[in-house]
Parts: structure tokens; C-alpha cells; sequence
């Protein structure tokens, strides 16, 4: 089991309690956990058991456990990931973001409160920024960024790993950094949208767990 140095779980609570509250100034909920096994209980604890929960393209929501606690527990899951046709994938996509709670994560939070994330269906950041009720974000500290500048580069570097996941041989995992496939003309770019959450958008429940820990991409 890694040991974390009691100095370092300490700098962690005070970097992530300034990050919530400047989530807070932004109109999200928030709040801070040291770890991972404290996120899922929280996530459980917020998510009713009689909700539907829509879970996207998000590795730090499985990582957790979310998922398989989510349906050992009863809760109606949709997602997008496993074997089915495209026009059953499309379907599932439709269904996450119509869902009563929308659980995800984010490519990079910058320390002033803002969320960034990066997608190249549109269906994630779609969800984040309208659908049905509430948006429940896990994001480990990893994805801390110093400002917005740092944030979008954070999240491009976040492709890498996503499409390798995929199988996906996108300009950036040949040449190992981010070197702009819209303009490279890479037809199998993973970066074509891009949402930029600078305050609780209106009419929408948000809320965020910030995670002392490395967490996804």
C-alpha cells in the first residue's frame, strides 16, 4: 500500500479547501475529501438510491468504484462503454445526459474555481453544461491547473492516454504532445469540443468533490 507523508496529506487539505472555496464563489457546490474510498461514500451518500445516474467517459468515476457500487446498490446506470452498435451507443449517450444525476469528472480545475473539460463526440461536455438534474463531479487534485492557460493545456494532455485507451492513433499519441489535430487535419482528433465552466451555469444543480489524490487521466 503507497504511504503518503503526513506533510504532504496536509498540503493537499489546504490546496483542496482553497479550491472549493473558489468553486463556491462560482455558484458550485463543493467540498473536500482526502481519499478515494471517502469520495465513493460521499457520492453514495449524495446520489439517491432511486435515481438514474448517467456516467460518461470518465476513468476516475470507475476507478473509485462508483459504478459497480451504483448497481449492486439498485441505482438505474447508463453509459456509453462495452459492446453495442453505434446507433445503441448514440442511444446511451442520449440516455446519461437525460439522466437525474449526472456523475462525471473533469479534464482540469484551475485554482480560481474554473472547470475544463475536452471531448470529441460533445456528449460529456453537453451533459456538464445542460440536462436533467444533477451534475456530480469526483475530480482527484492531478487535475489541479495554475490558471486557464495551464488548464486547456492540461486537458489536451489528457487525450493522450484517452486515445491510447481507445485505440485511436490521433496525431498527439504519434508524436507524444499535443500539436493542434484540427489544424494537422487528423481526422481522428479527440479534441473538438471544448467547455470551459466559469460559474455554475444557470438553472443547473452543480456540486464537487475535490479528491487529495491522483485520479484519472
Amino acid at each position: 500500500m503507497k504511504m503518503v507523508h503526513e506533510n504532504v496529506i496536509r498540503a493537499n487539505e489546504i490546496i483542496g479547501n482553497d479550491i472549493v472555496k473558489a468553486l463556491k464563489r462560482r455558484g458550485f457546490g463543493a467540498e473536500y475529501v482526502a481519499t478515494s474510498e471517502e469520495a465513493l461514500k460521499r457520492v453514495m451518500e449524495i446520489i439517491p438510491s432511486d435515481a438514474t445516474v448517467g456516467i460518461p467517459g470518465t476513468i476516475t468515476v470507475r476507478d473509485i468504484g462508483a459504478l459497480d457500487a451504483l448497481k449492486a446498490r439498485g441505482n438505474t446506470v447508463f453509459q456509453h462503454w462495452g459492446k453495442m452498435s453505434n446507433e445503441e451507443r448514440r442511444a446511451a449517450r442520449f440516455r446519461e445526459n437525460t439522466a437525474d444525476v449526472f456523475l462525471t469528472s473533469a479534464n482540469a480545475v484551475t485554482r480560481d474555481g474554473r472547470i475544463i473539460n475536452i471531448d470529441g463526440t460533445g456528449n460529456r461536455v453537453a451533459g456538464m453544461a445542460w440536462g436533467n438534474g444533477l451534475v456530480l463531479f469526483v475530480i482527484g487534485l492531478n487535475k489541479l491547473a495554475f490558471d486557464l492557460e495551464d488548464g486547456l493545456k492540461r486537458a489536451k494532455s489528457a487525450t493522450i492516454p484517452n486515445a491510447i485507451r481507445q485505440n485511436v492513433e490521433t496525431a498527439c499519441v504519434k508524436a507524444g504532445h499535443c500539436v493542434n489535430c484540427s489544424t494537422a487535419g487528423d481526422e481522428d482528433s479527440m479534441c473538438r469540443a471544448i467547455l470551459i465552466l466559469e460559474e455554475a451555469v444557470k438553472g443547473r444543480d452543480y456540486h464537487v468533490i475535490i479528491v487529495g489524490e491522483d485520479l484519472g487521466y
